[in-house]
């Protein structure tokens, strides 16, 4: 009867000494593969912030350049006018001062 309960209680035993074990062995699995994806995480992160930063930059630099030229375009256009006001006042004989040259175009545009 010894043999029977002890065979009884090693079946009952083993059961919950190899799950026990599975779990803590999985844990530790888990927890290294956890540790892994956090890095992989990370690193995916800051690669995409990386092109985020990258791409922000990118339009940035356009719009300076676009308003660059837009200014030179803008000056351009206001120094056609000014001599334009300029021409026109000298065939009739009048001077004007080149501020008040510019505050004509200012108002004109």
């Amino acid at each position: 009867m010894l043999s029977l309960i002890s065979s009884r209680v090693a079946v009952r035993v083993a059961p919950r000494a190899f799950a026990t074990a599975g779990a803590s062995r999985s844990m530790v699995v888990g927890g290294s593969f956890g540790q892994k994806e956090k890095a992989e995480e990370e690193r995916y992160i800051r690669a995409r912030e990386a092109q985020l930063s990258k791409a922000k930059a990118a339009a940035a630099e356009a719009e300076a350049a676009a308003k660059a030229l837009e200014d030179t375009a803008a000056v351009a256009a206001k120094n056609a006018a000014m001599n334009e006001v300029a021409d026109l006042l000298a065939k009739s004989g009048d001077v004007i001062s080149e501020e008040g040259l510019a505050n004509l175009v200012d108002w004109k545009h």
